[in-house]
Order: structure tokens, then C-alpha cells, then sequence
């Protein structure tokens, strides 16, 4: 059994861990730290099994991200209160100065394993001077309101009831106003993570191009990075006898190229929304890295991104395909942040993953570093699987007798689409579709059809495209992971009169 004191000091720690929580929080806006969740987020994706992780983003999409913070966010409050249950502990010894002691006990174990875990290494000083020194003002928060808290059960005057039922007040009142900041500061960016991507603003018939504020957004981090222009380069080196510093000025001013394309993530599931096409404009790759004289034992291109993502391609793949493209514009405009301003790949024909944002660093080498997501196993080509939905109807959609309009999207990446058919009996019977010419050779293609049903029932509608080659697209459902989702979309529909 756990002495009262054990249990005060948990409590207490969990109060102190609020309120250490909405000031690191809080922080982070100010002088821009890293909370603990996003920093220990990596080391944890990296300790999950790839299809663990597939089957987390397969069933909660955009939601994965937030009960994946979520659930980092209690972690650390448990451990919080964990030391605070430690210091209750000390304090039936009589040792003086607890709260300093264990706060400065929690800064070591911040300091020295879990930011070298992250990656800010010791101390966090890769991250600069001031990481230590917010870390070490946090935990002075954190010990100050241990204090405070724990002194509740230890009223100073029994016969004063009225301070006794302050003292006991102040500790509620705190972790009340640190979980309204906690509130303010992340329910409002969860509930358009989960409710309202931008992806979900668009309704009916897709358009040739997305609006760009409906592309649609995927990363690994909680908070992605804002980076400026000024004072921002490229840099690329390795096995290269002429290494480059490409500020924004020198990359726009280079020969601009501007393709329509398709991008789509490899966690897309069948007849999901995490696929646009956008007009986008940057430089070639390949004449960057032809102005960068690689040496003839170069092999592989290895991408760092101001977000830590790493990605790597074949430079055979670079020189062989003039269409990828280091983007800087979306839309006509500038990149936004969330797409990776100030530049970014674009590997047209590949799954999103393939193309890094904000990307700062491209390293000539003779061998492949390695990807983010292929250190979880996630397939190193990407290339894109032939896909097709519909756009409508939508599933249970009730639909009057008579001509019923279908209509969707078919995509192939650089293969392109040569069919696409569809069934209204769960394909037993298919007939063709009528394709709309592509906006590019790189982008989706738009196909619509007429059905008349014959009576009142229910239907089963299925599509299925062919692409360039001939190969049909196959109807065997798989997972996203590792290769990217498999299948035949299905919507289920009833018709009335």
C-alpha cells in the first residue's frame, strides 16, 4: 500500500505536471521550443511496427495524429505525477528542499535521455542555448506548484477553516486555469485535424486542379515548421565537384518549369480524399544537380528537411526524369507553409512521402541514406498503385428512378488512365465510362457515367480503372501499408421513386 503522503505527492505532481504542460505549451509560441509529445514522437514512431502504424492510419486517418498526442500528453503527466509521488515519499523523511530536488531531477532525465532520444541532443544544445535554459525554467515551475499543492495536506492553522479551504482551493484553481490553456492552445487545431481537413471542403464532382485551400495536407509532425526566406539555403553536397548555396532569389531566378500534377499519400485509402492535383512551379532537380557536377561514383540523392524528414532517390531516377521538380510556387503563388515553403520535391508518379517539405539539404552520395518512412518499412519506390473512386454518389446516398449521373476520378501516376469501368450489380457486369482528357500527362483523370436502374432496390455500385500500359487495376483489398491501399472503391446505395 501507498503511504497518504505517496498519494498527496502523485497528486500534487499531476497539478505541477498541468501546469508545467500549459507553460511548455505556451512556450512554444513565445521563444519556440519543442514540446516534449512532438519531440518524442519520432523515437516513437520508429519503436512502432510498420503495420501497426498502417493499421492506426488506415482506420483513423488525421485522428491517428491527435490521439497519438494526446496519448503522449498523458504519458508525460503520469511521469509527472510519478515524481511528485517521489517527492511525497521523501518528504515523510524530512529531507529539506524537495521541490528543487526533484525538479532538478526531472530536468536531468529530460535533459540527458529524452531530448538525445529525440534527436536535440544533450541538454537539447543542438537546438541552441535556450532549449537547457526554457527546460530549466519549466521544472522550476513544475517544483514551485509541487510545493503549493502538496501543502494542502498539511493545513498550518486546523482552527482556521477559512485558509484551510484556501489552501485547498489554490491547487484546483491551478490545474483548472492549466487545462483551460492546455484547451485553448490544442483542441482548436485537433478538431480540424479530425472534423475539418481541408481535404473535406470540397463536395460533389472533383475539379481538373484543387483549389489550394483543399489540397490536401499530411505530415508526420504535430506542429510543422515556418521558415522564412530570408536567410534560407539549399545546400548541396557530397560527391559533387561544384557544391551549391541556393538562397529563395537564386532558386526562383533559375529556369522555371510548371506542371500540372497529381499527389496522393501512401496511406490514401481506397476512394479516400488524400489525393489532389495542383498546378505547381519550381526548378528542375536535374538541372540543379547537373550544375553541381556530380562525381562519377555518385549514386543517390539523400533529402534533409528543416523537419528532421529524410528521403532518398536513385540519381539515375533524377537525371532520368526532368519532370521532378524542387517546387516553389502552388497555384501560381507561393508555396503555402503547410506545402513546404520555401521549396520542396515533387517526384510526379510517386506517393507524397517521396516528396519532402521545407526541404533544406540535398546530399550527393554514393549510397541511399534512407527515408523516414522507410526505416518502418513503408515500400522505398512509392510509386503509385492505379486507383479509382467515386466522387458520386456517395455511400448510402437515397437516389430517385430514373437517370442516375456517376461520376469520379481514375489515377495512375505517369502511366496514365486508358479505361475505367464500373458495376452496378458488385461486379458481375461492367460497363465503360466516358474520360475526360487529363489536365497533364501527370494528373488524375475525370470520368463520368449514365445509369438507369431498372427498379426500387438496393445497388452495389464498384469502379475499376486500366491504366496506360493495359494493366488493369486490382481487386484484391489490401492495406496501405506497405505499398499502398488496394481494391476496387464500393459505395452502397438505395433507389426509390
Amino acid at each position: 500500500m501507498f503511504s497518504r503522503a505517496t498519494r498527496d505527492g502523485f497528486l500534487a505532481g499531476l497539478v505541477a505536471g498541468l501546469a508545467m504542460l500549459a507553460a511548455m505549451y505556451l512556450a512554444s509560441g513565445i521563444v519556440g521550443n519543442h514540446p516534449l509529445p512532438g519531440l518524442l514522437q519520432q523515437p516513437l514512431l520508429q519503436a512502432m511496427p510498420g503495420p501497426v502504424f498502417g493499421f492506426l492510419i488506415d482506420n483513423l486517418k488525421h485522428a491517428g495524429k491527435v490521439v497519438e498526442e494526446f496519448g503522449l500528453i498523458v504519458a508525460m503527466l503520469v511521469g509527472l505525477g510519478a515524481l511528485g509521488a517521489l517527492y511525497g515519499r521523501l518528504s515523510e523523511r524530512g529531507l529539506p528542499h524537495l521541490g528543487l530536488l526533484v525538479g532538478a531531477l526531472g530536468w536531468a532525465v529530460v535533459s540527458v535521455i529524452l531530448l538525445p532520444l529525440s534527436g536535440d541532443g544533450f541538454f537539447g544544445l543542438d537546438e541552441g542555448l535556450t532549449t537547457p535554459l526554457v527546460w530549466g525554467l519549466l521544472f522550476v515551475i513544475y517544483a514551485t506548484v509541487l510545493e503549493i499543492a502538496f501543502r494542502r495536506r498539511q493545513p498550518p492553522e486546523p482552527a482556521d477553516p477559512g485558509r484551510r479551504r484556501a489552501i485547498a482551493v489554490i491547487p484546483l484553481g491551478i490545474a483548472a486555469a492549466s487545462l483551460g490553456v492546455l484547451g485553448l492552445r490544442l483542441i482548436p487545431g485537433w478538431a480540424q485535424a479530425i472534423a475539418a481537413p481541408p481535404e473535406s471542403g470540397l463536395s460533389g464532382v472533383s475539379p481538373d486542379i484543387t483549389p489550394v485551400e483543399n489540397f490536401y495536407v499530411v505530415s508526420k509532425n504535430f506542429a510543422d515548421p515556418v521558415v522564412s526566406s530570408k536567410g534560407w539555403t539549399l545546400n548541396v553536397h557530397g560527391l559533387v565537384d561544384n557544391p551549391l548555396k541556393l538562397s529563395y532569389q537564386d532558386l526562383v531566378g533559375l529556369p522555371p518549369t510548371t506542371e500540372i500534377v497529381t499527389l496522393e499519400c501512401i496511406s490514401n485509402v481506397v476512394g479516400g480524399e488524400q489525393i489532389s492535383t495542383g498546378s505547381f512551379t519550381g526548378a528542375s532537380l536535374r538541372d540543379i544537380i547537373t550544375m553541381a557536377q556530380p562525381r562519377s561514383g555518385a549514386r543517390s540523392l539523400n533529402f534533409r528537411a528543416r523537419d528532421g524528414y529524410t528521403e532518398t532517390v536513385p540519381l539515375s531516377q533524377v537525371m532520368a526524369s526532368p519532370e521532378i521538380l524542387l517546387a516553389y510556387q502552388l497555384g501560381g503563388h507561393q508555396l503555402p507553409d503547410l506545402h513546404g515553403f520555401p521549396a520542396r520535391i515533387l517526384i510526379p508518379g510517386h506517393y507524397g512521402m517521396k516528396g519532402p517539405k521545407w526541404l533544406d539539404d540535398v546530399e550527393v552520395a554514393a549510397s541511399a541514406a534512407g527515408g523516414y518512412w522507410e526505416g518502418q518499412g513503408w515500400n522505398p519506390d512509392a510509386a503509385v498503385r492505379t486507383t479509382s473512386r467515386f466522387d458520386r454518389p456517395h455511400q448510402g446516398d437515397v437516389l430517385r428512378l430514373g437517370a442516375i449521373q456517376l461520376a469520379g476520378i481514375a489515377f495512375a501516376g505517369k502511366r496514365g488512365i486508358s479505361a475505367v469501368d464500373w458495376s452496378s450489380d458488385g461486379g458481375r457486369t461492367w460497363h465503360p465510362a466516358d474520360l475526360k482528357p487529363p489536365a497533364s500527362p501527370l494528373s488524375w483523370t475525370l470520368w463520368t457515367a449514365s445509369w438507369t436502374p431498372t427498379d426500387e432496390s438496393a445497388y452495389v455500385l464498384l469502379v475499376r480503372a486500366t491504366d496506360g500500359s493495359g494493366q488493369a487495376q486490382t481487386s484484391e483489398v489490401t492495406s496501405s501499408y506497405p505499398n499502398g491501399s488496394g481494391g476496387f472503391h464500393k459505395v452502397q446505395v438505395s433507389v426509390a421513386r
